[in-house]
């Protein structure tokens, strides 16, 4: 616990960060998100389609 106020108090000092180290932490982030965002929404049956039955041919049809 010692170590963890520590380290939450060292965090008030002010420090300088380079734009390519900004532009890398955003687009990390933002990736990130859309990753998550593809695993936690939910299952979606999208058909694209008019199913008339182009290409698909059954058994009775072949003969």
């Amino acid at each position: 616990m010692k170590k963890l106020k520590l380290f939450w108090e060292s965090l008030d000092d002010l420090t300088t960060v380079s734009r390519r180290e900004l532009f890398l932490g955003i687009m990390c982030c933002a990736l990130g998100g859309i990753v998550l965002g593809a695993i936690c929404s939910p299952k979606k049956m999208t058909i694209i389609g008019c199913n008339n039955g182009n290409g698909c041919l059954d058994a009775d049809e072949d003969e």
